[in-house]
Formats: C-alpha cells, structure tokens, sequence
C-alpha cells in the first residue's frame, strides 16, 4: 500500500512541477501615450548610492520611437531604446547618454545595464554590445520616484510595446557574456525592486524584492498575456494541497 501510495504522489507531483514550468504570466502594454507610466514613489531601497548597479528587464518594442523609456529614476538612472538601440545614463556623476545594439522591433529581448565604479556596460541577450568609462564616482541618489515605460522630464519619452520582469540590483549582476534568463528573477539581498508585472489586472503591480515598492499603473497601460522566453511560477499551495490531500485518502 505504501508503494502505491509514493507512486501515485510521485506522479501527481509530477504533473503539478510540470503546471509550474509551462506556466506564462502577464506583463504590462504601452502604447506611446505620455500621460501612461508606472510609478513607485521613492525609497531608502530605490537611492542606490554606491558603485554597484544592475538594471534589467525583458522588453517588446513595436515602435522605436526617438528615445522610449524603459525604466527610470529622474537624475539617477535609466534606459530605454534610441531609434532601436539600447541606451542609459547613470549620474555618477556624468549625467548623458550612452549606448550601443539593436534591439529588433516585434521580439523579445532581455535588456540589462551594469555599473562597477568604473565601467558601465550595455548587454542585450546576454552579450556586451557597448561601455563607457566616463563615470567613477557613487551613483547620485535622488528622491525621484522610480518609472517604468516613462519618464517625468520633456515629453516623457512614453514606451511603445511590452514590458516584463523588471528588477534594480544595488550589485554587478554580469561581468562576461552570460546564458539569457530564462526563469522568472528570485530576490536576493543586493534586490532593490523587482517587478514580476503578473497581476493581469488592477491598478497595482507588487514588488517581489521585499521592499515595498509597490507600483501604480497610471493613466491607460495595459495588462497583456505575456509570451516572454522565461517560465513562469505559479503559486503551488492548492496545487500541492489538493495532491497531499489526494495521497492521505490512501
């Protein structure tokens, strides 16, 4: 009896961890309009202060734009694509633009900027495509509130298509070309923000790294299924406890 027992666990099990890889979640639509952002206001966690800095995320553009914003802190940090390629600043302190390497328009692509102190690095899909050695100093931390898809300067250089699985790292996540993601980030203690964006609706989309910040959707950005190259987790407790309750009835 015990031996039918750990079989049909296994196999239930199974079936559960294989829901759990072929999970897809959500992820958040832009479509160029201005008065679209999400927004987390600021925090001790947001003012990165040191010389230790990744962001990151997995974008879709459908439109380049002249500049669109994928992620920012006014005056701190940020990215976006420039007529396709993918761009940053970092006020540490030189506070201009940089950039190199096409992102493709209708694909999907992961986006990561690093900064050591010394070097800060571009890399789209795991591979260094340009660096500048014009900042050493501490990155400048600011009370601006952190945006993704825009930016509250100018015209707010709006974001045209998907974004998904954003996180801000106060740590050099890469240092050599590197295998893509493809799982979902875990936070970690160098994890400032991390957003997942697998709501599908509401106006809040929450930070998975611990420490509250806690985004706004404002003004029209949309919730879309998303079909991002990495697995999506899902919340196992029913799962499990429906498999654990069907193994206890033997």
């Amino acid at each position: 009896m015990k031996k039918i027992t750990l079989i049909l666990f296994i196999t239930i099990f199974g079936l559960w961890s294989v829901n759990i890889a072929l999970a897809q979640g959500n992820a958040i639509k832009f479509s160029g309009n201005p008065a679209d952002q999400v927004q987390a206001e600021d925090s001790p966690s947001l003012d990165i202060s040191g010389k230790e800095f990744t962001m990151e995320a997995w974008v879709y553009p459908t439109d380049v734009g002249d500049y669109i914003i994928i992620v920012n802190k006014e005056n701190s940090w940020e990215m976006a694509l420039h007529q396709g390629l993918l761009y940053y600043a970092i006020n540490a302190p030189n506070w201009k633009w940089w950039g190199q390497g096409n992102v493709e328009l209708n694909k999907w692509s992961h986006v990561a900027v690093t900064y050591d102190g010394s070097e800060t690095i571009g890399w789209l899909n795991g591979k260094k495509v340009n660096s500048t050695k014009e900042n050493s100093a501490n990155i400048n931390p600011t009370n601006e509130p952190f945006n993704i898809g825009w930016r509250p300067f100018g015209t707010h250089y709006p974001f045209f298509g998907i974004i998904d699985e954003v996180r801000i790292s106060k740590t050099v996540r890469y240092t050599k070309d590197f295998k893509v993601p493809d799982q979902q980030f875990d936070p970690d203690a160098d994890t400032a923000a991390l957003y997942h964006l697998d709501e599908g609706k509401g106006k809040i989309t929450k930070d998975s790294s611990g420490n509250k910040n806690d985004a706004k959707l404002i003004g029209g950005p949309e919730w879309v299924k998303s079909d991002a190259p990495f697995t999506t987790a899902v919340e196992p407790g029913d799962k499990l406890a429906i498999a654990w309750g069907a193994v206890k009835k033997f």
